[in-house]
């Protein structure tokens, strides 16, 4: 379920996955795509929870997946972010400029150097993590890094997957609120908003964990069906109809997201 560069893959296999799933698939339904648009729906949520307007901001996305998110955000915000594979990287710039952003600055990361990525020398009004903490074996250390990366008066939007009914292999760590708050805590980061939510897909959640085979098309399947009312409703409309699919599936949330600045 990763929507970013993985700490603990790493080397071919996780580029010929990362291919696999994003690269030259930039079209309409592909962002549809529920794994994509459920990410990017709870993100858009926590920020309104947390009254934060995105108009004018500088908006940083650490392993930023299709560029859905950034989709999302209003052409008058300054764009940046890393990912892993250069063409793909290149096809989300092209995107974000035909739909009229005019400051968008994204680039290649290589995992082993992350650390001295010049763009990681900046600070950022908000500094985005969707689906990266689980895949690194030292989240504090991250969050340590890159909190001298947030203004003063910025913040860090976390999203992290919750209750997992098979283990998905590429993640390396199993969030829930406590642990969460423990890293933030280490790391100097003060909570200033958290939620669980998104009980859409905890039944179908094993079918996720696989790369490949009938499970994965399934998964594929699923998440379009999904994805298409999803993003036409909005994170608003989405939100509010989460607790019904709860109670009536006997579902737990399968997301936690949360807004935290430093300390």
């Amino acid at each position: 379920m990763s929507a970013g560069p993985s700490h603990s893959d790493g080397g071919m296999a996780g580029q010929e996955i990362f291919e696999n799933v994003y690269r030259k698939r930039q079209t309409v339904l592909h962002h549809m795509a529920y794994m994509r648009m459920a990410k990017v729906l709870l993100a858009l949520e926590i920020l309104q929870n947390a009254r934060i307007d995105l108009d004018r901001k500088a908006i940083f996305d650490y392993g930023f997946g299709a560029g859905t998110f950034f989709l999302h955000c209003p052409i008058s915000a300054r764009i940046a972010g890393v990912e892993i594979d250069p063409v793909h990287v290149a096809d989300v710039q092209r995107k974000l400029q035909r739909r009229g952003f005019s400051n968008v600055r994204l680039q290649t990361i290589v995992i082993e150097q992350w650390e001295q990525h010049p763009l990681l020398r900046e600070q950022y009004d908000i500094f985005l993590c969707s689906h990266v903490l689980e895949h690194l074996p030292d989240p504090v250390k991250f969050l340590c890094r890159i909190r001298s990366c947030i203004k003063s008066d910025g913040v860090f939007v976390g999203l992290v997957p919750l209750n997992e009914r098979r283990p998905n292999p590429h993640h390396v760590q199993t969030c829930d609120r406590t642990k969460i708050q423990e890293w933030l805590g280490q790391a100097g980061l003060k909570t200033r908003c958290y939620m669980e939510s998104d009980p859409w897909l905890f039944w179908l959640q094993p079918f996720f964990a696989n790369d490949t085979g009938l499970r994965h098309r399934l998964a594929q399947v699923s998440s379009l069906i999904l994805g298409v009312p999803a993003t036409l409703l909005g994170h608003r409309v989405w939100e509010a109809l989460s607790p019904w699919c709860a109670r009536l599936t006997g579902s737990k949330p399968t997301q936690a997201a949360f807004v935290a600045q430093p300390g």
